[in-house]
């Protein structure tokens, strides 16, 4: 799959999410579950790094996402990276608006 297709396919899903979330999900929330759902990244570093995303804005969009559509399930106190996994709601959603169609 070239980049052009890639980068087109992401942001297709992640205007999905945000158009069928049962809550109000902001663009950079959508961008966060379909990076993780689409195995871009699964800490906050890499998931910043990879997006262009400063890394506070990455960490106040998980907290913001926390609990409901993600898990934290490691965190570094020194560098505040935070490894993160999708709820099931968020895998249900991601994998929704992956499909074609």
């Amino acid at each position: 799959m070239d980049d052009d297709h890639s980068a087109a396919h992401f942001m297709a899903v992640v205007e999905q999410i945000s158009k069928t979330a049962p809550v109000a999900i902001d663009a950079t929330g959508a961008a966060l579950v379909a990076a993780i759902h689409l195995g871009i990244g699964a800490d906050s570093r890499s998931l910043s790094n990879t997006l262009g995303i400063a890394h506070a804005l990455v960490l106040r969009e998980i907290t913001a996402l926390s609990g409901r559509f993600i898990t934290v399930v490691k965190r570094d106190a020194r560098t505040q990276r935070t490894w993160v996994e999708l709820t099931e709601e968020a895998t249900n959603l991601a994998l929704s608006a992956s499909r074609p169609g």
